[in-house]
């Protein structure tokens, strides 16, 4: 039986159609993302921002050094993974060096995804300085404005979720929409909290003094029909 030929590593030239215009292109920005890498944080701009010539381009320049992909550039090149790569791209194409340095690369990326929450796609433009910026941050009851740099990336990512999810809010079940209607009726009964799960509902905060008021709301209300998969659930029950 014959030997299978080893499969050959592909050059540079298998992976993109030989173009001199390009092919000089990437020799110079490799060369640059080189030199930049040897400067360490001192040209973390200008390195991230060759990086993302390389990355943005079609096609591709990375093909033009014999990379497969972004993944496998950013691995054997910048020996960094697809995440960070990509958060120091934007990072970079956002902010300045000085910015960079004072409040560092974490916080901004997790500062330019508060901004996308709120504003929409940025298109290489922030809505506002990065100094000037406020969020709003919950600690127990108390609701304030705090600038962007006394936070932590933790506390800027919370305030990106709880932003995203008043934009997008879980659909109230039709049910617990007809009860709150009915309880909302009564100031007495203004403070009793529904929880509605899987076809089952409880109440918390019910007054004593109101029990009477309480039931009188609750066969006041005509329920929607219950779904069919709620039906089966409860029948599983």
């Amino acid at each position: 039986m014959p030997k299978r030929k080893a499969s050959k590593k592909p050059s540079a030239d298998d992976l993109a159609p030989v173009d001199p215009a390009l092919k000089r292109a990437w020799d110079k920005l490799a060369a640059g993302i080189d030199g930049f890498a040897e400067k360490g944080a001192a040209a973390f701009d200008e390195l991230w921002e060759a990086v993302a010539h390389v990355v943005d381009h079609q096609p591709p320049l990375y093909l033009f050094g014999g990379y497969k992909s972004a993944a496998e550039f950013f691995e054997k090149r910048l020996h960094t993974d697809t995440r960070t790569a990509q958060r120091n791209i934007r990072v970079a194409r956002y902010a300045t060096p000085q910015e960079e340095a004072e409040y560092g690369t974490s916080n901004i990326d997790a500062l330019i995804g508060y901004l996308e929450a709120k504003h929409g796609k940025l298109n290489g433009v922030l809505p506002i300085s990065i100094a000037r910026v406020k969020i709003p941050v919950t600690s127990g009851k108390e609701h304030k404005s705090v600038l962007f740099s006394a936070l932590s990336a933790p506390q800027i990512n919370a305030a990106t979720r709880a932003l995203l999810s008043k934009k997008s809010p879980t659909p109230k079940n039709p049910a617990r929409t007809a009860l709150e209607g009915a309880l909302g009726k009564h100031d007495a009964l203004s403070n009793v909290v529904i929880h509605e799960r899987e076809g089952f509902a409880t109440f918390t905060n019910v007054p004593l003094a109101s029990l009477d008021l309480f039931a009188r709301a609750l066969t006041s209300v005509k329920l929607p029909p219950v779904t069919k998969t709620k039906a089966k659930n409860e029948k599983k029950r």
